[in-house]
């Protein structure tokens, strides 16, 4: 498997100097992921996505190999577009192996030690949250993670990928949305059983508030049930 090696890092130090927070230049958007190359080089993207750096672009043709993934991106692009936004994704010298999306169409991340399988499913995780909320300050509902989470875990299956979720010291959370997709049909877009997905999503949602990037003093809330999962179920049925 291609893995983006230390020489970008490099690149980016020698380019960015001690600058902690600074767009990629003309010379990092001609960067890209060899394996997406050659079978993507006929592809178009939207044009909410055109202004976005080479090396994402090439990650985000990378989605289109699937069928889920092709549907997220066309989703997210019509979400801007009624919003009158642009994507933009921004490298942070200060973020690491992270991909965060901070709202108004725009992606903080940094990649520096991450496959390209890696960044295909983290930029699909972020899509969903550009779907979710293309405009405006973010909610900070746990739900809307696990909705991010459960599509990315979807994407994995169907494009052949590991499932990589808030990895610490066990495997509790990626448990937790893999329970939760037996209860999700992924060909209908919807619960195959409306209480057991609701049960499954609480005990979800339960891990993820332990986690201490989504919690309560960061402004981590839960919202009203019953819980859905409108971006992704849109996805399926399309």
């Amino acid at each position: 498997m291609t893995r983006i090696t230390f020489l970008l890092v490099l690149v980016a130090i020698v380019l960015f100097g001690s600058c902690a927070e600074s767009p990629l230049d003309m010379d990092q958007e001609n960067l890209i992921l060899p394996d997406l190359q050659i079978m993507n080089n006929k592809k178009e993207l939207p044009a909410e996505f055109q202004d976005v750096p080479l090396i994402i672009k090439d990650a985000l043709l990378g989605l289109y190999e699937t069928k889920i993934g092709a549907n997220l991106v066309n989703r997210a692009a019509e979400a801007l577009k009624n919003s009158g936004i642009k994507a933009r994704f921004v490298y942070q010298l200060g973020l690491k192996n992270t991909f965060k999306y901070i709202g108004n169409g725009c992606v903080e991340y940094n990649f520096a030690e991450m496959s390209t399988d890696d960044i295909l499913q983290l930029v699909f995780h972020e899509l969903i949250h550009m779907a979710q909320e293309p405009k405006g300050r973010l909610s900070y509902l746990w739900e809307t993670e696990i909705e991010a989470y459960l599509g990315q875990y979807f994407y994995c299956m169907m494009s052949g990928k590991e499932f990589k979720a808030l990895r610490g010291n066990n495997l509790n959370f990626e448990e937790k949305i893999k329970n939760l997709a037996q209860f999700f049909d992924i060909y209908t877009g919807k619960a195959t059983n409306e209480s057991m997905f609701q049960h499954a999503f609480l005990i979800a949602l339960a891990e993820i508030g332990l986690h201490p990037l989504y919690g309560s003093d960061k402004g981590w809330k839960i919202g009203p049930s019953p819980y859905s999962v409108r971006i992704l179920s849109s996805l399926m049925i399309n």
